[in-house]
C-alpha cells in the first residue's frame, strides 16, 4: 500500500500520513510532482498516458506522479522520470520552477534541460505508450486549451519560457565551449579582465539567457560559508552581471537573475548577500533581493579589506534558512567579512 504525506494548507508537512486513493479530510493535502522538460531547439517533452489508465487515457502530459511518505517533491520526480522514461536524472539536474495549488493537493513542477529523440525513451507499460517534443508556442496553446494536462496557470507559462532560454552552466551544459562564450560576454562589460581565467574557487552555477547557441546574457552565482555575530552561514553572492550590447532593453538580465534566485533559494543556502550600484537595487528588487542600506560586505582579505562602502555600493540581501530568518536584525546593519580573497567583492 502506498502511503503519502498529509500536508496543511500552507503546504506544511502535518506529519500523518495517508493511503493513496482513500478519500481526504478537508484541510488536508498530498504533494505531487510533474517534470517539464525542454531541449535546445525549445521543445516540451510531452509522454502519453496509457489507455489503460483510469483517469485522463491518451491524454498527454509531462512525467510525474505523486510523492510516497518520507520523499521529498525533488526526489519524487527523478524517481518517476526514470519510471516512466527510463532517464536518469541527477537531482541538481532539476530545477523547482512552480508549486500549484489544488482542490486536496500540492503539485511542485520541476523543470530541466536534455537533448535525446523521443522514440529513444523506455516508456513503462501501463503508464506510458508514447513521446514527443513539442514545440513551447503550440505546447501553451495546447495547454491553454485543455489538450494536454498541465499544471500551468497564467504566471506559469513566463516562468517556463524563461527557465526555457536560461541554461545553467555546468548543470545543463558541461561544455567547455560555453563556459569561453561566457568569458567572452563579460570582456564585453570588463575588457580589462580579458584573458583571466574561469572563476573554479566559489563558483556554483552561471545562467545565461539562450538564443540558439549564443549566451545573450548572464549571472553567476558563487557560494561559500562564512561567520558573522557568532553564527556560521552558507552564503551564496550573485556576481558578473552582464547583457550584450546589442541585446540591451529586453529585460534578459531580470530573466536570468529571477532564475539565479530560484536556484539559490532551493540550494540550501541560509542567505545570499551581494551588492550593487545603487541605480540597480530596484532590478535585484524584482529578482527577489531586498537592498539593506545599513549592511556593508567586505571582501578582500584581513590583511587588505575591500568594503563595499567604500566604492558608494548597495548590499542586497536574502534570507532564506529559518536560522538566517530567526537573526534577520543582525543583517539590517553591520560589517559582514566575506574572506573573498584580494580584490574580489560579490
Amino acid at each position: 500500500m502506498e502511503l503519502w504525506d498529509i500536508y496543511d494548507e500552507n503546504g506544511r508537512p502535518t506529519g500523518r500520513t495517508h493511503p493513496r486513493g482513500a478519500p481526504m479530510q478537508p484541510g488536508e493535502y498530498h504533494l505531487a510532482c510533474t517534470v517539464v522538460l525542454i531541449n535546445k531547439k525549445g521543445e516540451v517533452l510531452c509522454t502519453r498516458r496509457a489507455p489503460e489508465k483510469e483517469l485522463c487515457p491518451g491524454m498527454w502530459e509531462s512525467p510525474g506522479g505523486g510523492v510516497q511518505a518520507g520523499e521529498s517533491s525533488l526526489s519524487a520526480a527523478v524517481r518517476e522520470l526514470g519510471e516512466e522514461t527510463g532517464l536518469a536524472l541527477e537531482p541538481g539536474q532539476l530545477a523547482l520552477l512552480y508549486r500549484d495549488k489544488r482542490p486536496d493537493f500540492f503539485m511542485d513542477v520541476f523543470g530541466g534541460h536534455m537533448d535525446f529523440p523521443a522514440e529513444s525513451l523506455r516508456l513503462q507499460p501501463g503508464e506510458t505508450d508514447g513521446a514527443k517534443w513539442v514545440p513551447l508556442d503550440a505546447w501553451e496553446e495546447m495547454a491553454r486549451a485543455g489538450e494536454i494536462l498541465t499544471p500551468a496557470k497564467g504566471e506559469f507559462f513566463s516562468i517556463l519560457r524563461g527557465f526555457a532560454h536560461t541554461l545553467r552552466w555546468p548543470q545543463d551544459s558541461p561544455s567547455p565551449a560555453l563556459r569561453q562564450k561566457i568569458l567572452a560576454l563579460q570582456a564585453t562589460a570588463w575588457p580589462e579582465q580579458a584573458g583571466d581565467p574561469w572563476p573554479e574557487g566559489d563558483h556554483m552555477a552561471s545562467f545565461c539567457w539562450m538564443e540558439g547557441e549564443e549566451p545573450l546574457a548572464h549571472a553567476a552565482v558563487m557560494g561559500r560559508g562564512i561567520k558573522y555575530k557568532g553564527e556560521g552561514y552558507f552564503a551564496c553572492g550573485i556576481g558578473e552581471v552582464v547583457t550584450r550590447p546589442d541585446a540591451r532593453g529586453r529585460g534578459l538580465a531580470l530573466q536570468v537573475l529571477r532564475q539565479a534566485e530560484r536556484f539559490i533559494r532551493d540550494s540550501g543556502a541560509d542567505l545570499c548577500l551581494f551588492t550593487c550600484k545603487p541605480e540597480l537595487a530596484a532590478l535585484y528588487g524584482k529578482a527577489g533581493w531586498e537592498a539593506r542600506p545599513g549592511l556593508c560586505l567586505v571582501g578582500g582579505s584581513q590583511e587588505e579589506p575591500f568594503p563595499s562602502s567604500s566604492l558608494g555600493l548597495t548590499a542586497m540581501a536574502g534570507l532564506y534558512s529559518q536560522k538566517a530568518l530567526a537573526h534577520q536584525e543582525d543583517f539590517a546593519q553591520g560589517e559582514v567579512f566575506l574572506g573573498l580573497g584580494a580584490g574580489r567583492l560579490w
